[in-house]
Formats: structure tokens, C-alpha cells, sequence
């Protein structure tokens, strides 16, 4: 443990952003609560707090490096448990508009594995350290707000199973940290403490995915329709705007097969059908080949599931004048984006190392909101132009373009249509994606040189839009 700060950090959340921030606090604190409303599982299993977790997840390649960072040893203990390891560029496929990106090998591993199955990964290593405490079944009721000292000195929780009308416990903390989600009451709360809320930014996506699991064996053991992949991820244009995902997936439980989940999603109302046969329909349409064979020939694992997802949205915290000390606010509750684009975990993650950064100041917690503040909106402020940019490019997705937005989205256009036979400036769009190499490379002289020539050249669909085998089929039910 490095020098303490304080006695103890209390956590409200126990969720992938709680977990990493209570890894980082565990090293600078006493004591470390995380306050959590659901009833934890113990192993890789759904809870009522994070329906959208049974859906395909993204860990995107600086997600991985920063968990491996913090957790050693992280992604081979994955791949044992059945999760797949393939390179980014030779085995996940990128298809843009129908058409798939060029690939070379990028000596970055991906790993695809359920979100399950991750949460529960890190859950177990963060709880194993010395110091840290769980609470579950515990609703967080409000911070202990000290007005005179304008400062949040504990949490008043309540146990699920107190009893009718059992009053709130109180545990007092040096530094309370809220990682309770998009629904987080930290605006309330600060507007009874005599404070400005923050100002909300809002991209209103309205996106609608459905998804299913499939055995993951016989002739889809290596990879969907003979193909030696981990991935194949599928981005919404303008002219396709129907975003698709195949990711390899670990077993179930010990002694299970191996799955493939798969999830294709619609914006403004194009919503698929919580059904096999309106799944399939979805999969003729959008055409990737190795979708659409898993979907008609695989062995499916339950139903088709469906997930909404309103509205991204960017609490900004860090432009607000006055802001209560010992208190801030991480993951979700300060943004959280269209989850097609898979940048969630590799976000809270991030913002974990700009935790542990504002912490090792010299000023200790002193000051500490205004740095972490400063830092989370850097890291925030990436995969949100990323997101919403890309969002914003579809004709289905209300809200403002200006100029810069327009230009960006051409060029971004011009650059995917290049990238179909350029393996170089497929490898640049790959790693800004996956948040290794910041957007301005996309600009680089000798990536626009390529993207001016290439985006001119055109290349055949996968795929003409039907089935698989050229026959229709009727999808497993």
C-alpha cells in the first residue's frame, strides 16, 4: 500500500466503475465500503442492476491493456475460463456500409469474452484485497453533507434486510465516491446542498438491439462459417444504419460448450423483433455473411432478448464553479454512450487511472474533485466525439451539425470507403476506435493522402442481400 490518504473511501456502486475505483482507493486507504443495491453473485452471472449486461459487450483493446495494468495476469485468467484472444486486425472483421475493411495483422490482441464474465473477474480480485468491504442488498440513502465546512464526511445507508422502519445507518468517510450509474442522484443531491447541478449534454440515439447465444462447437467451433475469427463487428452508416455484432463468448458455467452471441440493433424506430424469424430478417438485411449463417444454422441458448437505450449523456462536473470536498462522481454517472460502440468498460477504466493520478498530487485530497474532474472530462471527451459524431452521421438520430460535425462525418466516410482495400488506413481507423491512438492520426499528412486517393475506388458488397447459402431458411427457433 503506498502512503494512506485517509481511514477510509466509501463507494456507491459496485458495478465495473465501483470496482476499479475501489481497486485504486484500496491502495491509498484504510478501509474501503462499496455500498451496493443488488445481491452480488458470486461468479459470472446476470443481476437486476445491469440488465444490459446479457447483451454483447465490447472490451475495446485500451480497456484490456488498463485492466491487465491493474489486475495482472487478467486476460490469460479470461482465456481459461473460455474467452478468445485473436489479433484486431486478422481475426475481428470490421465491416462499414456492407463492406468489409482490409485486414493486416496489428500485433494488438483483442479479447472477446461476455461482460459477465469480465465484471466478475475483477469483482473477485477487487474484494480479495486487503481493506475492502462489501455491503450489497444495502441501498445508499444520501452523503452526510457538512455545510459549514461545504464538504461530504459519510454516507447514510439502509440494509435490505433491517427491517420495517429500521432508520439509516451512518459510516463516516475521508472520500465518497458515487459510481451509481445514469440514474445517479448527485444533481439532486448537490441542489439540496446549496449547489449548481451540472449541465447535461444529451444525444438522443433512441437505439433498440436485439440478441441472442448459440453453441459455439461442431462446424462454428474456430469460427463462424469456417472463418478463424473472435469478432466480426458490424458499424451503422448512413446508407446501412443497422449496427451488428458476433462475438465468441466463454461457456456458460464449467462443462459447458463454448457460445457466440450475436446482436443487431435498428435507430428511430427500427426496432428488431424480439423473435427468431424477425432476427433472421435482420440478418438477410444487414448481409455479413458469417451472422446470417450462424443465425440460420446455430444451435441457439435461449431466447432473442431485447435492450433500449434512450440517450447518451455527459454530466459535466468539471466546468461547475463549486463542488462539495471529500465527494466525486465516476463511470456512468458522469457519461455514458450508445453501448454499440463498446466504450463503457475501457472508459471507467481510464477514468480509474486518472483516479489514482489525482490522488498521488502532492496536495494529496486536497483540491482532489477539481483534478479528477479536469482529468475524467479528457478522458471522457474522446470516445464521446467518437460516438456522437459517428451517431450523428445517421439520418435517423436527431440533434445539431454543425460545419466541423459535417466535415468530419465526410471525411470519416471517405477514410471507411479507403479502408476497404488500404490496410494502413484501416489499421489507423482501428486503433482510434479502439482508443490506442488518439483521432487526430486519422489526419496525419500521410493518412489523408491515402483516404483523398483511396476514397475514390468502390468495392462489391459482401454480400448481395438474401442468405447465406443463396436459399432462404427459416431461423432455428
Amino acid at each position: 500500500m503506498s502512503h494512506p490518504l485517509g481511514h477510509r473511501a466509501v463507494i456507491l456502486g459496485a458495478s465495473m466503475a465501483g470496482l476499479l475505483a475501489a481497486r485504486i482507493l484500496s491502495d491509498r486507504f484504510r478501509e474501503v465500503w462499496l455500498i451496493e443495491r443488488d445481491a452480488l453473485p458470486r461468479g459470472a452471472a446476470p443481476r437486476k442492476g445491469t440488465p444490459q449486461a446479457v447483451h454483447p459487450h465490447g472490451l475495446l483493446a485500451r480497456g484490456r491493456e488498463v485492466l491487465e495494468s491493474l489486475f495482472p495476469g487478467f486476460t490469460d485468467s479470461l482465456v481459461a475460463q473460455g474467452a478468445m484472444l485473436g489479433d484486431l486486425g486478422t481475426e475481428v472483421a470490421f465491416d462499414a456500409g456492407g463492406h468489409r475493411l482490409a485486414v493486416r495483422h496489428s500485433g494488438q490482441p483483442g479479447l472477446a469474452v461476455s461482460r459477465l464474465a469480465i465484471e466478475a473477474e475483477v469483482r473477485r480480485r477487487v474484494l480479495s484485497r486487503p481493506g475492502v468491504q462489501l455491503l450489497d442488498e444495502t441501498d445508499a440513502v444520501e452523503p452526510v453533507h457538512d455545510a459549514a465546512r461545504h464538504r461530504v464526511t459519510g454516507v447514510r445507508y439502509l440494509r435490505r434486510d433491517a427491517g420495517e422502519g429500521a432508520p439509516p445507518q451512518t459510516v463516516g468517510a475521508d472520500l465518497v465516491v458515487d459510481c451509481s450509474g445514469r440514474g445517479s442522484r448527485t444533481p439532486t443531491w448537490l441542489r439540496a446542498w446549496g449547489c449548481a447541478a451540472p449541465h447535461e449534454e444529451q444525444v438522443a440515439v433512441g437505439i433498440v438491439y436485439a440478441s441472442r447465444y448459440y453453441v459455439r462447437d461442431g462446424a462454428h467451433a474456430a469460427g463462424c462459417g469456417g472463418l478463424d475469427k473472435a469478432a466480426v463487428i458490424c458499424s451503422a452508416t448512413p446508407e446501412l444504419p443497422r449496427p451488428g455484432v458476433l462475438l465468441a463468448q466463454e461457456p456458460a458455467t464449467a462443462g459447458e460448450a463454448p457460445r457466440w452471441v450475436v446482436g443487431l440493433g435498428g435507430y428511430a424506430g427500427d426496432q428488431p423483433p424480439a423473435t427468431p424469424a424477425g432476427l433472421l430478417d435482420y440478418a438477410r438485411r444487414l448481409g455479413t455473411p458469417e451472422i446470417l449463417r450462424l443465425v440460420e444454422e446455430g444451435e441457439p441458448i435461449g431466447p432473442v432478448i431485447r435492450y433500449g437505450f434512450p440517450h447518451s449523456q455527459w454530466r459535466h462536473y468539471e466546468r461547475l464553479a463549486a463542488f462539495p470536498a471529500g465527494f466525486l462522481v465516476m463511470g456512468d454517472a458522469v457519461a455514458s454512450f450508445n453501448p454499440v460502440y463498446g466504450q463503457g468498460m475501457t472508459v471507467a477504466a481510464c477514468e480509474a487511472l486518472a483516479l489514482r493520478d489525482a490522488l498521488t498530487h502532492r496536495h494529496g485530497l486536497d483540491g482532489l474533485h477539481r483534478r479528477y474532474f479536469r482529468a475524467a472530462a479528457q478522458v471522457v471527451a474522446v470516445p464521446w466525439q467518437l460516438a456522437v459524431g459517428s451517431d450523428l452521421a445517421l439520418p435517423g438520430v436527431p440533434g445539431p451539425r454543425p460545419l466541423p460535425v459535417r466535415f468530419v462525418n465526410a471525411y470519416v466516410a471517405r477514410l471507411t470507403r479507403a479502408a476497404r482495400h488500404d490496410a494502413r488506413v484501416a489499421g489507423a481507423f482501428l486503433r482510434v476506435v479502439h482508443l490506442v491512438a488518439p483521432p487526430s492520426g486519422l489526419f496525419a499528412p500521410g493518412i489523408v493522402a491515402r483516404v483523398l486517393w483511396g476514397g475514390r475506388r468502390s468495392r462489391q458488397p459482401l454480400r448481395p442481400e438474401g442468405t447465406a447459402s443463396g436459399a432462404p431458411r427459416a431461423a432455428r427457433a
